[in-house]
Formats: structure tokens, sequence, C-alpha cells
């Protein structure tokens, strides 16, 4: 494996880690393993996606 492959690679995998790890993230899986592994969007953003998300979830609560 050449040093650029590498390097994506590891920075994917980075990225990756921090979305899936996050707390929002076991609040809810689902929409973090989509945008982990669906979108193209940064670690950053879908961070951000995960707490808009996770605090809305809060503000509207699930009618049984």
């Amino acid at each position: 494996m050449d040093e650029l492959t590498a390097s994506a690679r590891k920075e994917e995998a980075e990225r990756l880690r921090k979305v899936l790890k996050c707390s929002e993230a076991k609040q809810m899986p689902a929409l973090a393993e989509h945008l982990a592994f669906e979108t193209d969007e940064s670690a950053k953003s879908c961070l951000k996606i995960l707490k808009i998300a996770a605090a809305d979830r809060k503000a509207t609560p699930i009618k049984p």
C-alpha cells in the first residue's frame, strides 16, 4: 500500500471513529451509521447534525 492510500485510509478511519463513538451516536445509532457510511460529510459536520438531531429529539417527545 502506498503512502497516499495509507494516509487516506487512516483519515477515513478517524472520521468514522469520531462519528460512531460520540455520545449522540449512542442515542441515534441509525442516523450516526447513515452519516458515517452513506455520506461524504466531514466528521465535524456529522457531529453537528447529530447534536442538532439529539436536541430536537429531546425537545419533541415521542408520542406513544
